[in-house]
């Protein structure tokens, strides 16, 4: 058991917004959009956990995800009507923070309890 956990803790990568199980590198998002399929560790200052297969989301991030999208919404009503292209952006963004929350808070609710296990 102690082997197994082992060889697994290896493709862990723990971040502020989420889990990376670097498993394989052809399929992780971060590698293919530096160019770099090949690479033996993730890219964390290019990850976008929203899209990655091998990115997860646990409650322990949830702060970072709510914290982002509470200040993208600031950002969205400071924007002037004539900034299009910076709101359309900036929505996908904030859209895309929510989803994570929102999925975070579903796993978190269909959790068994922890008590009666």
């Amino acid at each position: 058991m102690l082997n197994l956990l082992t060889k697994r803790a290896k493709t862990l990568h723990i971040g502020p917004a989420n889990f990376c199980w670097f498993t394989d590198p052809s399929r992780a998002l971060c590698l293919k959009l530096a160019g770099t399929p090949t690479a033996d560790q993730p890219l964390v200052g290019m990850c976008d956990s929203a899209r990655c297969p091998q990115a997860t989301h646990h409650p322990c991030h949830r702060p970072v995800w709510a914290e982002h999208a509470a200040r993208t919404k600031t950002f969205l009503g400071d924007l002037g009507k004539t900034r299009n292209t910076e709101r359309s952006r900036l929505q996908n963004d904030y859209d895309r923070a929510l989803r994570v929350v929102a999925e975070i808070d579903a796993a978190t609710l269909h959790q068994p309890d922890e008590e009666s296990a």
